[in-house]
């Protein structure tokens, strides 16, 4: 699971739907050279996949691309209550340390997709959400032990919307 250290200031973030990869999120610019990624990837492998992108030395996040999804489901049909959740601004810091010298972390589990009128939520746990980190249009949920439980993606057009619902159908 990824656990939230610390976050550091707002990044830049660059967010796009498509057909193919339903939808890539990169942040900031970073320079691969110096410092190589580490890929934490959950979902069930054959028809459920993201991979998040995290700086290897720092514990950045990089980017985030879901890439396969088994099934949708609309948003107003979960009882997930992030009103009264604490919400602080920046973007999260991961632990890595102890995944050094490895490229990808599998970690076969959850992986839920729902669609609301402007958002999606992306969910890795069922876990009661305690807190939340936003970078602009992204809140990352956090669970009591800053375990990364979901994302939220704000703020989508309706083109944007009938993009990822082509994708995930």
């Amino acid at each position: 699971m990824l656990k939230v250290v610390e976050y550091k200031e707002i990044q830049p973030v660059h967010i796009e739907y498509d057909i193919y990869t339903p939808v890539t999120v990169e942040f900031g610019t970073w320079n691969i050279s110096k410092e190589s990624t580490i890929y934490w990837r959950t979902g069930n492998f054959t028809k459920s996949l993201i991979e998040i992108g995290i700086g290897k030395d720092t514990g950045d996040l990089r980017s985030i691309t879901l890439t396969l999804i088994e099934k949708v489901q609309e948003l107003k049909y979960l009882n997930f209550d992030m009103e009264n959740v604490p919400m602080n601004k920046g973007l999260p810091k991961c632990q890595i340390k102890q995944y050094s010298g490895e490229t990808y972390i599998d970690e076969p589990g959850m992986l839920d997709v729902y669609i609301g009128n402007d958002k999606v939520l992306i969910l890795f746990s069922n876990k009661k959400p305690k807190s939340m980190i936003q970078n602009n249009k992204l809140v990352f949920i956090l669970d009591a032990n800053n375990i990364v439980c979901g994302i939220v993606i704000c703020s989508m057009s309706e083109h944007e919307k009938k993009v990822l619902e082509a994708a995930l159908n």
